[in-house]
């Protein structure tokens, strides 16, 4: 059975490598303003409440699971753009956008959680090792 530091830090075929990259650093980034939005009301004090959270999880968790997954969003944007457990953050995402992506589908028409989902799963197989601290953590593994 592999480790699982061979999982996470396997590289990808070198003809993709800076496509991987691209991919990372666009999910990272639209990302970025949805979660500012999010921590400028915490700040004022008056977080927003997701409702899909309501409706899955009940409505007295919806304040504070609401921030506990504004702060793993966050995370995740921070670790794709800096390639920091990119495939970690990957499993994030393939979950949070299929979720998300379905509840807007069926409820307003939005498409767009579902290309994140794909660019996710992207990542989730085949990582990005290239200008990434995943990069630098692999080649110290090597050596």
């Amino acid at each position: 059975m592999p480790k699982i530091t061979s999982f996470l830090f396997a590289e990808p075929k070198p003809c993709g490598a800076y496509a991987f990259v691209a991919v990372r650093l666009a999910i990272g980034c639209i990302l970025i303003p949805g979660v500012v939005v999010r921590w400028d009301t915490v700040a004022a004090g008056k977080p927003l409440t997701n409702n899909l959270v309501g409706t899955l999880f009940g409505q007295g968790m919806m304040p504070s699971l609401t921030l506990f997954f504004t702060i793993l969003e966050t995370l995740g944007a921070i670790a794709y753009i800096l390639g920091f457990m990119t495939r970690l953050a990957a499993v994030w995402g393939v979950v949070e956008f299929a979720i998300t992506g379905t509840n807007g589908l069926i409820t307003r028409g939005f498409i767009n959680d579902y290309a994140l989902m794909a660019g996710s799963l992207v990542l989730l197989l085949n990582g990005s090792l290239l200008l990434s601290i995943d990069g630098l953590i692999a080649k110290k593994k090597k050596t």
